[in-house]
C-alpha cells in the first residue's frame, strides 16, 4: 500500500562504519548542505576612484573658493566644529614627538584657522588636526584602508606597489616593512603629516571589515585622472595583480596597497574611466589605460567571470582552480569629487563639456557609459556570455552644482529598474539639457550639455523607491563619516542584491486541499539592511486554486476567493537575476500582465512564517518526547536536558561526554539549558544568556518577507529551514479510499461522522529547527456566490479568520535533542535534525479507526553519543491526531511511539505503511550511516528492512536484504495490493551503494513478499548497475498485466553531479510479482530518444510566462497518429547526465516521470528538470500530445520529454494530479527554485477516464 508525501536520498563513499560507534561530537562533523541548495555568489565590485588633482584639496578647510587649502591666518570662512574625523581620533588629544603626532592627555590648545598656525610644541585635539591636515584623498583612504602607512612609497602611477610596506595586514609576516608595531601604525597624510594610530582605528576601515563577512564582495580598483585610467595602478576584480598573489585570508591586500599608494594629480576624465570599465567587463582591450583582458587559458584571473577556488590552499590560483561563474552580479562604485571635464574618442581625448563629444560610443559624458554598462550590457569576449552591471553607485565627494547633478543622472541611468523599460521612468533618451557647467565651461568658454545640465524627472520607483527625488544609488558625502557611510551603504545594498538572487530551494514543498495550495520553501541566507547575514529561514504559505486550476494570490487579503479581484499568477525562475519571480496576470485569455513581483511580494491566503514571527515565544505550544511522554518544552525541563547538552568550556561546538573530549584544557560542562530552550522557542539573544551557543541571530527586517501583509520592523524569524519535507494535509476530506476501493462500511462511517466532517484543516511540516510544526489552515467554506465561491475561516464553527496560518503545535523528537545545542551557534553550519517527509493516514488500530501522523528525521540524526551514555540517531515517530482534530485542535496530539533504527543509520528510506491481513505495519530500510556534503554517503555493513507495529512501535522483524558483494542503503519502499483484496501483497524498493571490492556504484530493485516476508531481487541491471533511490509505481493494464515503473539515480551530495554510470527510466511487466524471479535489463526494449510521428495538428493558445515576459503561445492539442505498440516485456530509456530519484506517476495511460539534469557549473548549483510523458506500454510518446507545451512537438514529432527549466525535482511523489473534463488533466509539481508548475496534460487515446494507477489510500 502506498505512502503519501515525498521521498529521500543517499550517496556513495568508500567508507564503512559501525553507526553506533560514536565519540565526542564536533558540530563540523554533523554539517550537511544538500547539493541542490544555491548559495549566494560573491558579487563583482569595481571601485572607480577619482584621483584628480582636486582630491588633494583640504577636505575641511580649503581656500574660500573651495579649492586647495586655506593659508590665511584669519581663516577662509570654514567653521571648525570639533567633530572632524580622519587619521586623528577626533576624541583624543595629540602631541608631536619630533617625528609624528601621538596620543597624549591634557587640555588641547585652541584650533588655529589655518595649518600654518600649528605650534608643534603644543597639544591639539584630533578633530583640529583633521580639520587642518586632512585632504579629500586622506578621507577616502581613512574610510577604505584606515589610512596610508608612513612606510608606503606613494606616488602617481608608480607601478611600485609593495604590500609589505603599504598593507597593515603585512605586519608580523616574513619581509614586513610596515610602519607598525604591536600597538598600531604610523600613518602619513597626503601633505606629509604623520600620526600614530592604534590597531582599532586601522581595523575599523571598510576593507578590513568586509573580509569578516561570510558573503564577501570581490573587489577591483581603477584610478582615473588626466586623460583616463592610470595604467599601472589598477587591481583586477578578485584582488588580482597576478595569479600567484591570491590570499584567502587577506582578500583585499592589493586593493588596500594600491589605494594607499596612488596620490591625486591631474584632470577628471570620468567618462573615459567608465568606458574602460565597460571594456574590462567586456574583456576588450582598454582604450584609456585600463585593465588588459584575458589572453588565454593561463590568465583567467584577468576575467571577472572567473573566480578562484584555491582547492589546494597554496595561495595561488592555477588551472582548474579558476572556475567560470557567469551568474556573479556586477557592480560599479564611482567615487568622484568634481564635474567631469575630459573625454572623447581614444587618441582625441580633450577638455569636453558636452555629451555630444565622441557620442555615442566614446561620449565624454559619463552618463552614456553608465547606461551602456547597466542597460545595454556587454558580451564577455572570452566566454561569449552576455551580462551587465546591476547597478552603478555614484558617491559624490564634496560636490555641488552641476557636478552633483551630473552624478545623480549617472547614478539613475546606471541603476534604474530595467524590467520592461529601456530608459529611466518615462524618458526616451540621454539627458540633453544645456547650462554653464562648473569646473568645465570655464575652460571651454561655452555652455555644457548633458548630465550636468538636465534635471531629474519626477520621482519614480524604478530609480527612487523611497520617493525622496534622489536616485537610490546616489550618495553625497562631505566629511569622513559620510564618505565611509556612503561606501558602506553601497556595499550593503550590493550584498542584499547578491543575496536576493540566491536560489530559493523548496524540495517537496507543495500540497493542496480543496481550493488552496500550500507551499513550503527556504532561504539558505539573507542579508539584512544593516549588512547582517541571517541564514536558514523557512517559509510556509498558501494561495488559491480556482476551478480552472489557475493559481491566484489573495489580492485584497480577505481570505475570500474573489475571481474578479484575486490575480492569477505564474511562477518562473529569472535566470537574469537568479531568483524566483511571479507574473501577475490580469487577463488570462489575452495573457495581460499586471505586474512582476518577487515570491515574497505575492499576497498569500496565509503566511505561517509571518504569523509565527508575530507570535510571542511564550505563546507557542511546543512539546518534546521525554522518554516516551509528550512534555511541554519549557525552561522547567532545563535540568533534564542539561544532562544531554554538555559542551566543552573552551569550545561549545563540541558536544562532550567527559573532560577527555575537550582539548586545550577545556572541561566538559552542562550548557545552560534554559537559555537554549528560550532560544529554540524564539528568543533571539535571550536576556541574561551571554553564551556563544545562543548568539546566532534570526532577527530579520520582516518587511523583506511580509510586506504583502503590511508587516514591518525587526522580528525574530522562528520557522527553521524546510528542505526535504512537504506539507502533509489533514481535515474533513477522507485521507484514504477504502470506502470505495474496498467498500469498507466501517471506514465510510468514520469519515462521515460529524466529528470528521467538521475537522479544521491542518498542514504538518518538519524543519531543521528540530521540530515538526502543525499549522492551522482553517476550514474551506463554500459561499454559494459565483464570483466569490469559497473562503477560509478558522473552523466549521468559527467564521473568523484570525487563526488561519497559526502554529497550533510543534513536536521535538527525542532523537533530535542533542543536535539542537548547535542551532544557536554563530558558526552554525547547517546541521539537519527533523528533515524529511510526513505521512498522515487513517488506519485501524485495535479495531478503531484513527488518524495518525508518521514522520521521520530523514537526513537528521547521524549517530551521536551524549554524557548520559546514550547513543542518539535518526528516528521515526507516530502521533495520534484523532481526538485533537475532532476537538478543533484543543489540547495536543498523542505520542504513540518514537524509534531509532537498530543500526543507527539515517531514516532516508521513508516509512511505508502496509496492511497485511488485519495487521498494520511500518516498513523502514537501512539508510546511510551519514552523508558528507561533498564526498557522499558512508554505509553500514549490512542492510535490512525493519518491520514495526504501527500501533506501539515494537520491532517485529529485521529482514536482511540479500545483496552480495556490495554495501548499500535502502531506497523508498512502495507496498501494493495487486489483486485488490484489501491486503498488501508485495513491496518493491531499490538499493544504492558501492561494490565492496571495487568501489564502483551498485544498485538494484528488490521486492518483499508479505506471504512469507522474504526478499528477492526483482530487477537485474546486469554488469552496469545503477542506484535506485526513488520508490517505484505500478498499474494493472486491461489484460491484467502488472506493470512496474521506476527510475535510477540519486542526488544527495556534490559527488552525485559527476555521474560515472548510466541511469535509466524503466517500465516493465512483472508476470512473477508474487514469486522470486527477476526481470533483466537485457530483456527490455530500448526506446531511448524515440519520437512519435503525428499529422493534422490542431492548435490552441496558451498563456506562458518566463523571464522574457508573458505571451500567448501556440500549443498542439490534438493530432492524428498511430497508437504506439506495446513492448513484449518492458522498455527502458537511457538518461544522459540525468537522475530519476522521485516516484513516477501513471494517469490516463500516461506515465509521468521527472528527471534531474545535474549541473556542470557553479551557477547551476541545483540543476534543472525534465518531464517525461510516455504511453506506459511502449515507453514512447502517445499518439496525441500528453503535454500541452510549445516544446512538446518538433517538426511533426512528439518528443519524449520537455525541459521544465531551472530547479531539480523533489523527493518522493512530485505530482499532484487533478482530473479535468474529458481527456484533460493537470499535473501540479514544484521544483527546487520554488516554482510551482501547472502542466496541462491529456490522457492517451482510448484511455480517457481510466486512471490505471494505485490511488493514494
Amino acid at each position: 500500500m502506498r505512502t503519501k508525501g515525498l521521498l529521500t536520498l543517499l550517496l556513495a563513499l568508500l567508507v564503512f562504519m559501525k553507526a553506533g560507534d560514536v565519540k565526542a561530537a564536533s558540530m563540523s562533523q554533523y554539517c550537511y548542505i544538500p547539493p541542490y541548495v544555491g548559495q549566494a555568489v560573491s558579487p563583482n565590485v569595481m571601485l572607480v576612484i577619482d584621483v584628480s588633482g582636486s582630491m588633494s584639496w583640504c577636505a575641511y578647510n580649503p581656500a574660500s573658493d573651495k579649492t586647495g587649502c586655506c593659508y590665511s591666518s584669519s581663516g577662509c570662512g570654514w567653521t571648525y566644529t570639533g567633530t572632524e574625523e580622519g587619521y586623528f581620533d577626533p576624541n583624543k588629544v595629540y602631541r608631536y614627538n619630533g617625528s609624528y603626532w601621538e596620543e597624549t592627555t591634557g587640555t588641547p590648545a585652541a584650533c588655529p584657522r589655518y595649518r600654518g598656525g600649528i605650534n608643534t610644541s603644543r597639544i591639539y585635539s584630533g578633530s583640529c588636526l583633521n580639520f587642518l591636515y586632512m585632504s579629500r584623498m586622506d578621507l577616502v583612504r581613512w574610510a577604505l584602508t584606515g589610512g596610508t602607512l608612513a612606510s608606503c612609497n606613494t606616488g602617481v602611477n608608480t607601478g611600485n606597489y609593495q604590500i609589505k610596506r603599504c598593507d597593515p595586514e603585512a605586519y608580523g609576516t616574513p619581509g614586513d616593512q610596515t610602519s607598525c608595531d604591536n600597538n598600531g601604525c604610523v600613518l602619513e597624510s597626503t601633505s606629509g603629516v604623520m600620526v600614530k594610530v592604534p590597531w582599532a582605528r586601522i581595523n575599523q576601515a571598510l576593507l578590513f571589515q568586509l573580509k569578516t563577512l561570510s558573503l564577501k564582495p570581490r573587489i577591483g580598483v581603477m584610478f582615473f585622472s588626466d586623460e583616463g585610467v592610470r595604467d599601472k595602478a589598477s587591481v583586477y576584480i578578485g584582488d588580482f595583480t597576478s595569479s600567484n598573489n591570491y590570499d584567502a585570508l587577506n582578500p583585499y591586500k592589493n586593493a588596500i596597497t594600491h589605494i594607499n599608494v596612488e596620490d591625486p594629480y591631474g584632470g577628471t576624465p570620468t567618462a573615459p574611466a567608465l568606458w574602460d570599465v565597460y571594456n574590462y567587463f567586456s574583456q576588450k582591450n582598454p582604450q584609456y589605460g585600463g585593465l588588459a583582458p584575458q589572453s588565454g587559458g593561463g590568465d583567467q584571473w584577468k576575467n571577472p567571470m572567473y573566480q578562484c577556488f584555491d582547492l589546494n590552499g597554496d595561495g595561488q590560483c592555477q588551472g582548474s582552480e579558476f572556475r567560470l561563474v557567469p551568474c556573479a552580479k556586477n557592480f560599479v562604485i564611482l567615487l568622484t569629487d568634481g564635474q567631469w571635464n575630459i573625454g572623447g574618442p581614444p587618441g582625441s581625448v580633450n577638455v569636453a563639456c558636452t555629451i555630444n563629444y565622441g557620442f555615442e560610443q566614446y561620449s565624454a559624458d559619463p552618463v552614456v557609459p553608465a547606461y551602456w554598462l547597466h542597460k545595454k550590457g556587454f558580451t564577455n569576449q572570452k566566454t561569449n556570455i552576455s551580462s551587465r552591471v546591476e547597478a552603478l553607485y555614484g558617491i559624490g565627494l564634496f560636490l555641488g552644482g552641476t557636478g552633483a547633478q551630473s552624478l545623480k543622472n549617472v547614478s539613475m541611468y546606471g541603476s534604474f529598474d530595467i524590467n520592461g523599460r529601456n530608459w529611466p521612468d518615462s524618458l526616451t533618451g540621454y539627458p540633453q539639457g544645456t547650462c554653464w557647467m562648473d569646473d568645465c565651461s570655464n575652460y571651454t568658454g561655452s555652455n555644457g550639455k548633458g548630465s550636468g545640465c538636465t534635471p531629474l524627472p519626477t520621482s519614480s520607483p524604478d530609480w527612487d523607491k523611497n520617493g525622496d527625488n534622489v536616485p537610490d544609488t546616489f550618495y553625497s558625502a562631505s566629511d569622513a563619516n559620510q564618505i565611509k557611510s556612503a561606501i558602506l551603504s553601497a556595499i550593503l545594498d550590493i550584498l542584499r542584491r547578491a543575496s536576493s538572487g540566491s536560489t530559493v530551494a523548496t524540495l517537496a514543498g507543495r500540497s493542496s486541499v480543496s481550493q488552496v495550495v500550500v507551499q513550503a520553501y527556504f532561504l539558505p541566507s539573507y542579508v539584512r539592511s544593516d549588512g547582517t547575514q541571517v541564514s536558514w529561514l523557512g517559509f510556509l504559505k498558501s494561495f488559491w486554486v480556482d476551478v480552472r486550476q489557475n493559481l491566484r494570490e489573495d489580492t485584497n487579503l480577505n481570505k475570500i476567493l474573489n475571481l474578479g479581484v484575486d490575480l492569477i499568477f505564474q511562477l518562473f525562475f529569472d535566470t537574469n537575476t537568479n531568483e524566483t519571480k511571479a507574473s501577475l496576470i490580469s487577463n488570462i485569455d489575452t495573457c495581460t500582465v499586471a505586474n512582476t513581483v518577487s515570491l515574497s511580494e505575492l499576497k498569500p491566503v496565509f503566511d505561517s512564517g509571518c504569523y509565527l514571527a508575530n507570535t510571542s515565544p511564550s505563546d507557542r505550544n511546543i512539546y518534546y518526547n521525554k522518554d516516551g511522554t509528550l512534555t511541554s518544552f519549557t525552561t522547567g525541563e532545563a535540568s533534564y536536558l542539561s544532562n544531554i547538552w554538555k559542551v566543552c568550556s573552551n569550545d561549545p561546538s563540541i558536544l562532550c561526554k567527559n573532560n577527555s573530549d575537550c582539548s586545550g584544557g577545556g572541561t566538559c560542562q552542562p550548557a545552560d539549558a534554559s537559555c537554549i530552550i528560550r532560544y529554540l522557542r524564539g528568543e533571539d539573544n535571550p536576556s541574561g544568556c551571554n553564551y556563544p551557543y545562543v548568539q546566532r541571530t534570526r532577527t530579520v527586517d520582516v518587511e523583506d518577507f511580509c510586506s504583502a501583509l503590511d508587516m514591518s520592523g525587526k522580528k525574530v524569524w522562528k520557522l527553521g529551514d524546510i528542505i526535504s519535507s512537504s506539507p502533509a494535509i489533514a481535515g474533513p476530506d477522507p485521507l484514504m479510499n477504502y470506502h470505495f476501493r474496498y467498500n469498507d462500511s466501517t471506514y465510510y462511517q468514520y469519515i462521515n461522522s460529524s466529528q470528521y466532517k467538521n475537522r479544521p484543516i491542518i498542514a504538518a511540516i518538519s524543519a531543521n529547527d528540530g521540530m515538526l510544526h502543525i499549522f492551522r489552515i482553517g476550514y474551506v467554506q463554500q459561499t454559494q456566490e459565483q464570483d466569490n465561491p469559497v473562503k477560509v475561516v478558522n473552523s466549521s464553527t468559527d467564521s473568523g479568520n484570525s487563526l488561519v496560518g497559526k502554529e497550533e503545535f510543534a513536536f521535538i523528537p527525542k532523537s533530535a535533542l542533542p543536535y539542537l545545542v548547535w542551532y544557536g551557534n554563530p558558526s552554525y553550519c547547517h546541521v539537519p535534525t527533523v528533515d524529511y517527509r510526513i505521512y498522515i493516514l487513517d488506519a485501524k488500530i485495535n479495531g478503531n479507526w484513527r488518524t495518525l501522523l508518521v514522520g521521520a528525521m530523514g537526513f537528521g540524526g547521524k549517530a551521536i553519543g551524549v554524557a548520559t551514555g546514550q547513543t542518539f540517531s535518526s528516528s521515526i515517530f507516530v502521533l495520534d491526531l484523532t481526538d485533537w482534530l475532532n476537538n478543533n485542535l484543543s489540547g495536543q496530539p498523542t505520542l504513540l511511539w518514537e524509534k531509532q533504527l537498530p543500526d543507527n543509520t539515517l531514516t532516508l528510506s521513508f516509512p511505508a505503511v502496509a496492511k497485511v491481513g488485519e495487521s498494520w505495519y511500518v516498513l523502514v530500510g537501512t539508510g546511510p550511516a551519514f552523508i558528507d556534503s561533498n564526498s557522499g554517503e558512508s554505509f553500514a555493513k549490512n542492510a535490512y528492512i525493519y518491520v514495526f507495529n504501527l500501533n506501539d512501535g515494537s520491532l517485529l522483524r529485521s529482514i536482511d536484504v540479500p545483496v552480495s558483494g556490495a554495501n548499500v542503503a535502502v531506497g523508498d519502499i512502495m507496498p501494493v495490493d495487486v489483486n485488490n483484496d484489501y491486503t498488501d501483497d508485495v513491496a518493491y524498493f531499490g538499493v544504492y551503494g558501492i561494490r565492496s571490492n571495487t568501489g564502483n556504484v551498485y544498485g538494484a530493485l528488490y521486492k518483499l513478499n508479505f506471504s512469507d516476508w522474504s526478499i528477492s531481487q526483482a530487477f537485474d541491471f546486469g554488469s552496469n548497475p545503477a542506484p535506485v533511490f526513488g520508490a517505484p509505481n505500478y498499474t494493472l493494464d486491461e489484460n491484467n498485466n502488472f506493470w512496474v515503473f521506476f527510475g535510477t539515480g540519486k542526488y544527495l551530495s556534490n559527488a552525485d553531479k559527476n555521474i560515472s554510470y548510466t541511469n535509466y527510466l524503466i517500465g516493465y511487466k512483472d508476470a512473477n510479482w508474487n514469486g522470486t524471479g527477476s526481470v533483466s535489463l537485457s530483456s527490455l526494449t530500448d526506446t531511448t530518444g524515440q519520437t512519435t510521428s503525428i499529422t493534422n495538428l490542431q492548435y490552441t493558445q496558451m498563456c506562458i510566462c518566463d523571464a522574457s515576459g508573458c505571451s500567448n503561445r501556440q500549443v498542439v492539442v490534438d493530432a492524428s497518429g498511430s497508437m504506439p505498440a506495446e513492448v513484449p516485456v518492458g522498455w527502458y530509456i537511457r538518461l544522459t547526465n540525468e537522475a530519476v530519484y522521485s516516484q513516477p506517476a501513471v494517469f490516463g495511460g500516461v506515465l509521468n516521470a521527472l528527471s534531474a539534469v545535474l549541473p556542470t557549473d557553479m551557477c547551476s548549483m541545483e540543476g534543472s528538470s525534465k518531464l517525461y510523458s510516455l504511453f506506459f506500454k511502449s515507453g514512447t510518446p502517445p499518439s496525441r500530445p500528453s503535454i500541452l507545451s510549445p516544446y512538446a512537438v518538433q517538426d511533426g514529432q512528439l518528443k519524449q520529454s520537455v525541459s521544465l527549466g531551472r530547479g531539480v525535482p523533489p523527493f518522493g511523489q512530485p505530482f499532484q494530479i487533478t482530473a479535468g473534463s474529458g481527456k484533460e488533466f493537470q499535473s501540479f509539481l514544484q521544483v527546487s527554485t520554488g516554482v510551482i508548475l501547472k502542466v496541462q496534460q491529456q490522457a492517451a487515446l482510448n484511455y480517457e477516464g481510466r486512471f490505471l494507477l494505485w490511488i493514494e489510500k
